[in-house]
């Protein structure tokens, strides 16, 4: 009697699931056939020191892991066994303290930072593997984090470098576990707090993206005390040190090696503009010299792709590509556009391949694509000469064919 009510139970279900999938497929087209939802999302994350802390105690989790599990066994072994275990035990201790990888662990955990040798991208992973373990693919987060003793400082103007004297940390408090008391930071101090509130002091009238090199004594948690710098931008309200993009890859986080870089203006031979300019004059210039702009001796503009270092801006005004004997032949607004649309988008890419010859198309597996903030000089419409200056973001990625090594993606107006 059982048997045949389960027989009966099983064809009711499976009827009534059936009534159900007719119902959701004929009043909901397409029901059946959807995808399911996804958690894709963007972060953005300042780390606490406490996030520190659980970097470090992820990267120990294994060996951890191993020891309470040791541990365990050892409460119903025999006596030969508990010789054993206890040797295993021992030699997973010395473990933590003396392979490398965990010695960094503790050194990050212990002092709430990230260095040269023990770099950020790294680490993090971890954090974020715990914080947002159930984002799916796509998924991206930007982290603030402390960085110490990393970055070029010599690209750095001298006035723009700033080393703590005796005064400064005194003037940072006396008390106990402040700047004053031994003249120095050190493992218990919000180091980044202060640093923050001197330059707001020192540098009053910052601008968004101003970027300074401050130098300081610092005693560690090795109980040493050393010189250490950390390189900041100013983000508009505060003083930030190092940030990071990482992404989701469906599995787990991984640092993103997205590029994001604003040209600037200037004439020396590694800024921004000035990179394509001189290109110009080394492989057009000659050929063509109404291609090259000077004032007086100093070059300064081209108009090939029209890139003008002195303003820091792209220009496609008339009487500036009139240079180029290739843009006077065209005679309707369309076919300028797209001339120079296609010009400025190689013109990137020439810039793209000066500035980052290194750069590989993957790193860690994950695309590289750069993202370039710049300007351009508009005077263009089908029956006026109206001026306009107008930001874009454009958006490229490292790719493997081609002369160029940079593919234009898309770009967005700011």
């Amino acid at each position: 009697m059982k048997k045949i009510y389960f027989i009966v139970s099983l064809a009711v279900i499976a009827l009534l699931s059936s009534c159900s999938e007719d119902y959701n497929e004929h009043n909901f087209p397409g029901y059946k056939d959807a995808a399911i939802p996804t958690n894709v999302v963007s972060y953005t994350y300042t780390l606490t020191d406490a996030d520190y802390t659980t970097i470090a105690t992820a990267i120990k989790k294994p060996v951890n892991d191993s020891i309470t599990l040791l541990k365990t066994k050892l409460k119903t072994a025999s006596k030969t066994d508990s010789v054993t275990l206890n040797s295993s035990i021992a030699r997973l201790n010395l473990k933590l303290t003396t392979d490398s990888t965990y010695i960094k662990a503790t050194y990050i955990g212990s002092n709430k930072l990230f260095n040269s040798k023990m770099k950020a991208a790294d680490y993090i992973p971890y954090l974020l593997d715990v914080t947002y373990k159930y984002t799916d693919k796509g998924s991206n987060c930007t982290v603030i984090y402390n960085n110490a003793d990393n970055g070029d400082t010599l690209s750095i103007a001298a006035a723009n470098r700033f080393t703590l004297t005796a005064a400064d940390y005194l003037s940072m408090g006396t008390g106990t576990n402040q700047p004053g008391q031994y003249k120095n930071f050190s493992t218990v101090m919000p180091v980044m707090t202060y640093l923050n509130q001197y330059l707001k002091i020192k540098c009053a009238y910052a601008q968004t993206n101003d970027v300074k090199v401050v130098s300081y004594l610092y005693y560690d948690s090795n109980k040493v005390s050393k010189m250490q710098y950390r390189i900041l931008t100013f983000d508009g309200q505060n003083w930030i040190n190092g940030s990071g993009q990482y992404v989701n890859n469906g599995t787990i986080w991984l640092f993103d090696p997205s590029i994001y870089v604003t040209m600037k203006k200037g004439l020396n031979a590694t800024d921004d503009y000035m990179l394509v300019v001189n290109y110009i004059k080394a492989n057009q210039g000659v050929t063509t010299p109404s291609l090259l702009g000077y004032y007086g001796t100093t070059l300064e503009y081209e108009y090939y792709y029209g890139f003008l270092a002195y303003y820091g801006e792209i220009s496609w005004k008339e009487t500036d590509r009139k240079f180029d004997p290739e843009y006077v032949k065209l005679t309707t607004v369309d076919e300028k556009v797209a001339f120079l649309t296609q010009r400025t988008q190689e013109g990137l890419a020439v810039y793209l391949a000066l500035k980052y010859p290194d750069a590989q198309p993957q790193v860690n597996g994950i695309d590289l694509y750069c993202y370039i903030t710049t300007t351009l000089y508009y005077e263009f419409t089908a029956t006026t000469n109206t001026t306009s200056t107008t930001n874009y973001r454009y958006k490229y990625q490292r790719i493997d064919n081609g002369k160029l090594k940079w593919k234009y993606v898309d770009r967005v107006k700011l």
